[in-house]
C-alpha cells in the first residue's frame, strides 16, 4: 500500500460515524463552532476515496493498450 493508501485508512477510523460524539467534545474544547455531524462523514467518505480510488499511475497501468485492440 502507498502512503495514500494509508491516510485514507486512517481518517476512515478517524471519522467513523460511531465517532461523532468524540469529534463534537474536541471541536468543544477547542472553542470551534463546527457541527461534527457535518463534517466527519464527509472526511470519512473521503478516506475511502483515498483507499479505493487508484492513483494516476495506477489507472493508466491498468488501462489497456490500443495495441491490443489493433490485434483484434
Amino acid at each position: 500500500m502507498r502512503g495514500r493508501n494509508w491516510v485514507g485508512v486512517a481518517f476512515i477510523f478517524l471519522f467513523l460515524p460511531v465517532n461523532v460524539p468524540l469529534w463534537d467534545m474536541a471541536f468543544e474544547k477547542l472553542d470551534i463552532d463546527i457541527m461534527a455531524v457535518l463534517i466527519t462523514p464527509l472526511l470519512f467518505l473521503f478516506g475511502i476515496l483515498l483507499v479505493f480510488y487508484p492513483s494516476r499511475k495506477d489507472r493508466y497501468q491498468t488501462i489497456p493498450s490500443n495495441q491490443i485492440n489493433e490485434e483484434e
